[in-house]
């Protein structure tokens, strides 16, 4: 269900995890974003359901362009020189 009639879908993806880096992505551009959907079930075992992220018609634009961004940068990262476990200096 969308959460507002006045909002426009950006992307729909199969991840909450993902629609939350995206939604995060756009917030440090100054752009508020929605996602609904995922997870169909109080528990995490529950059926995975896509993810749609809305943005405010005057903002798809630019969500687009933000999204492309954060997008590239994301596959840029070289995950093999990522550690979770030793804080960055």
């Amino acid at each position: 269900m969308q959460p507002d009639a006045d909002l426009v879908v950006l992307a729909t993806v199969p991840h909450e995890i993902e629609a939350q880096l995206i939604v995060d992505a756009l917030k440090e551009r100054g752009i508020t974003a929605h996602q609904t959907g995922g997870t169909v079930s109080d528990f995490r075992v529950g059926v995975p359901e896509e993810v749609v992220i809305y943005v405010r018609p005057e903002d798809r634009d630019r969500a687009l362009v933000a999204y492309a961004e954060a997008r590239e940068s994301a596959e840029e990262i070289d995950w093999s020189q990522v550690s979770a476990d030793e804080p960055e200096s």
